[in-house]
């Protein structure tokens, strides 16, 4: 039986969390101004999304990324399986790399899903255990609650062109060992992991796995955080750490040659100022000091 709702009254993000603690499987569809967004679920993970324009379908944007052309898809269809998806399908023939399936993946989920959060009202369906679309299948999925995250962190980079983010050859470094207070998608606490002065983000991105423009923009937003920040390099590091060293040093030699002025200033009591010692005193010492001599 499908739901229907309003996101006035029930808010995308609480309506993709439910699906996913829920591990339902079905058409999520989205009413929006420029038409119906449709994203699937399997066991509560989206596995497809796709925008109203024709543009955005899986053999659209491998025919113009120059992949693999719409021609070759249709011919490769009969060598799939009727229930594998189509991402797969090329993968295992040889055709497209793991790297090029998760760019494409990502692609889906920016236009298809993270585009909506930024809706303030729209009518919504989920159809359970509708027909899969293996035809806008990568083959690959992720969990509803990390695409909340990554959908509502993207919403405040909306404004944030693509050549205002970090560029491929720079360099960032953790600015605090401690673990954040912030709750980070998984990308993010990779790059918490293995971000180094002595690498670029290209390495970084090679490194986990992970797409390039993702890294970047997951950088942006921890930097946002301050928990990394950018760096010229291993130089620069070395350069500023030496300089705390030499800066701690000349503090220690500063505080200790305060100590010693100090010391030096202190003046010790005058005789003058001092109590005459009892003869009874000294006659009683000097009898201590003969028992022990005696011994």
């Amino acid at each position: 039986m499908a739901i229907i709702g309003d996101l006035q009254e029930f808010s995308l993000p609480d309506l993709l969390q439910l699906i996913e603690k829920g591990g339902k499987t079905g058409q999520l569809s989205i009413w929006a101004p420029n038409g119906i967004y449709k994203i699937w679920f399997y066991q509560g993970r989206v596995i497809a999304a796709l925008p109203p324009e024709e543009e955005h379908r899986l053999e659209s944007l491998l025919a113009r990324s120059g992949l693999v052309s719409e021609r070759v898809v249709e011919k490769l269809a009969s060598f799939c399986g009727l229930e594998e998806p189509l991402g797969r399908c090329l993968q295992r023939q040889g055709l497209i790399s793991p790297a090029a399936l998760a760019k494409l993946f990502r692609h889906q989920l920016q236009v298809g899903l993270y585009s909506l959060f930024a809706l303030e009202a729209g009518h919504f369906s989920f159809l359970p255990n509708a027909p899969m679309p293996y035809r806008e299948m990568t083959g690959l999925s992720k969990g509803a609650s990390a695409l909340v995250l990554e959908g509502l962190q993207q919403l405040k980079l909306d404004q944030f062109p693509e050549e205002n983010l970090p560029q491929p050859d720079s360099y960032f470094w953790r600015t605090s060992t401690e673990l954040p207070l912030y709750k980070l998608s998984a990308l993010e606490w990779g790059i918490l992991e293995q971000v180094s002065p002595s690498r670029r983000l290209t390495d970084l991105a090679r490194l986990l796995g992970a797409d390039l423009l993702e890294v970047r923009y997951a950088c942006a937003r921890l930097a946002k955080l301050a928990l990394i920040s950018p760096c010229d390099g291993p130089t620069t590091i070395a350069s500023a750490s030496l300089a705390a060293f030499l800066d701690k040093s000349a503090t220690a030699a500063d505080n200790l040659e305060t100590a010693k002025e100090k010391l030096n200033a202190k003046q010790l009591p005058s005789q003058e100022g001092n109590e005459q010692v009892k003869p009874s005193l000294v006659a009683r010492l000097a009898t201590l000091l003969r028992g022990v001599r005696d011994r």
